[in-house]
């Protein structure tokens, strides 16, 4: 084990065990603590030469944990890295101000969280502790890591076969994936394998095909609700559904983007009926859509699927080889890691929580609070508070704002954590 001690705090119990068994793994002690009550005395007790802070906190949020070390003489000088969600402007406001050596923002690579916290421990102790053996890094991917710390929210996008490497070897440590492994490789032929997502998260079946670089359809039902992932080589090709919610139907997507407009994707689908002809090529063929933009719009809508598929709760799955894929996977060469698809989906699925303990309903009305300042609100904040009139209902602004729905429910989210908005129950 080498030298080097990184205290992590996030009340996010999947973040914290990701972000453990990626450290771990490179050679790190790590403590994780999920809560900042008592970072203080933890961090005094334990010593650690690193800490990664999660910014919105309950409690004792990442500002006030900075705070109270940068105020503590025996941790004034730790170093620190904030953690944060993408897109949230609150932080840049505070970071300068709190003593902080790094910001990272999620959902993050693996190999992004390594770069930052070696170069970090690197920098900051270079006389007391030694940078990890256990996952060296060659000089030349280094270099690249560094140079893209000014620039972190492209982090996510490097060095995919370190991120593959770490994730991986830490994957396997689990006994659940290890029965999975033995099953997959016991049947030769048909479905290899099948089961209740009550007995075997789909998260894990996701890993295992990634783990062992597998090609093929992964099914997953629920009701009436199908969900058809391709995958070649362990990663996703293209992800599609049936009876899915409208929002994540492609046409949707294409018209949530500003492809096209809503009154000319209900002609087209009217004069489609019957057709097996795909809706994509279609939208191509007719000039409504660029094949770049249909590119990017099918990415999109296979992330927003598994995200979804991650939070059901039930249903059941199978999974069949295939090592050539059909056509209409083939055509579009977009490749996404598993590994960094599940990261998002877990961190929607922990926001999902906080959404939902401040709006159990989207059948409430929300109201805006009075007086309240609206001066440091952001674009996609003002344009979400514009649609709340005290008369309709959250899933009435969602339809009106026309974004997704967790981007939409995240930024009401926001406005009544910050009292500009308040919910209140119909009736």
């Amino acid at each position: 084990m080498t030298e080097g001690r990184v205290l992590i705090i996030d009340d996010s119990k999947t973040v914290l065990r990701v972000v453990e068994s990626v450290l771990a793994k490179a050679g790190y002690a790590v403590l994780g603590l999920d809560t900042g009550v008592d970072a203080v005395a933890q961090a005094v007790k334990w010593k650690p030469d690193l800490v990664l802070v999660d910014f919105a906190m309950p409690e004792v949020n990442g500002f006030e944990v900075c705070k109270a070390f940068g105020e503590h003489e025996q941790l004034a000088t730790l170093p620190i890295v904030i953690m944060s969600t993408r897109g949230d402007p609150v932080v840049d406001k505070f970071i300068a101000s709190i003593g902080v050596v790094d910001h990272i923002t999620k959902p993050f690579a693996p190999a992004a969280l390594l770069a930052v916290v070696e170069h970090r421990l690197f920098r900051h102790s270079t006389d007391v502790h030694k940078r990890p053996s256990a996952a060296p890094l060659e000089p030349p991917e280094l270099q690249l890591f560094v140079a893209a710390l000014h620039e972190l929210p492209s982090l996510k996008t490097i060095s995919r076969d370190v991120l593959e490497l770490e994730v991986r070897s830490a994957l396997m440590q689990t006994p659940v994936l290890r029965a999975l492994h033995d099953l997959l490789l016991a049947i030769p032929g048909g479905p290899a394998m099948s089961g209740d997502f009550a007995l075997v998260p789909i998260a894990e079946v996701l890993q295992l095909l990634s783990l062992q670089r597998q090609s093929g359809f992964l099914i997953a039902r629920r009701d009436r609700a199908v969900v058809s992932i391709a995958v070649k080589g362990g990663m996703v090709r293209l992800v599609t559904g049936e009876n899915i919610p409208r929002e994540l139907l492609l046409g949707s997507i294409v018209v949530r983007e500003r492809l096209m407009e809503p009154k000319d994707l209900e002609v087209l689908l009217n004069n489609r009926r019957g057709t097996r002809r795909l809706l994509g090529a279609q939208l191509v063929r007719l000039g409504y859509v660029s094949r770049d933009d249909l590119h990017r719009t099918l990415r999109m809508q296979s992330a927003e699927l598994v995200y979804e598929l991650i939070r059901w709760g039930r249903g059941s799955f199978e999974f069949e080889r295939a090592e050539v894929p059909p056509p209409e996977v083939l055509e579009f060469e977009f490749d996404l890691t598993i590994d960094e698809l599940l990261m998002e989906g877990f961190r929607r699925v922990d926001e999902w929580g906080l959404i939902e303990s401040a709006i159990p309903s989207f059948e409430h009305i929300v109201h805006r609070v009075p007086y309240a300042s609206e001066e440091h609100l952001s674009f996609e904040e003002i344009n979400v508070l514009a649609a709340v009139d005290g008369i309709r209902a959250v899933q009435e602004i969602i339809d009106v704002v026309g974004g997704s729905t967790f981007n939409v429910a995240r930024i009401l989210y926001r406005l009544v954590a910050t009292r500009v908005a308040t919910v209140r129950v119909v009736g």
